[in-house]
């Protein structure tokens, strides 16, 4: 693989198990979000949902860079969004999480339309359920965790707290 493939969509969607495991399939080097520097190694496989806002940007800079768009279930993602309490001390609106994912959704519509067809490929989460990696059952894990018994990060995501937990 000669490609660097960033793996992004909204927040909670799969892009860190999806990453590994296309990684692992392909041959490629996982690159975690909080390690997301250019340029990327030619065979990349970038976990960053962060980065959909930069999709355009990087369209450009990295001409040969393809994109990996997750798909799951709306209300999946949300019912992720509340077990780790993700942005909850900064907004409690009942709609923000539905807004925001059907705003990341639309986004990538966009996106679509805008890239290259050779630039850009779907992920269904459902189709990752099968693979060895993947873990049914993620209650108790943490908000970057995708292993059992491999903690990574706090339980929840309030107050930029994971980032805390990097501090030396």
């Amino acid at each position: 693989m000669t490609t660097p493939i960033i793996v992004t969509g909204p927040q909670r969607a799969g892009s860190r198990i999806a990453s590994y495991i296309l990684a692992q399939e392909i041959g490629g080097v996982f690159v975690d979000e909080l390690d997301y520097r250019l340029p990327l190694p030619p065979n990349a496989v970038v976990q960053a949902p962060f980065l959909l806002k930069a999709v355009v940007e990087l369209s450009h800079i990295i001409p040969n860079v393809k994109f990996a768009f997750m798909h799951r279930p709306i209300k999946d993602i949300v019912k992720s969004m509340e077990r780790i309490q993700w942005y909850q001390d900064y907004t409690t609106d009942p709609d923000f999480y539905l807004n925001y994912v059907k705003h990341c959704y639309e986004y990538i519509d966009l996106l679509k339309r805008t890239l290259r067809k050779d630039q850009w490929f779907d992920i269904q989460y459902d189709s990752l359920k099968t693979h060895p990696l993947f873990v049914q059952d993620r209650t108790g894990f943490t908000v970057k965790q995708h292993l059992p018994n491999t903690p990574n990060g706090p339980a929840t995501w309030r107050n930029d707290e994971y980032i805390r937990t990097l501090e030396r």
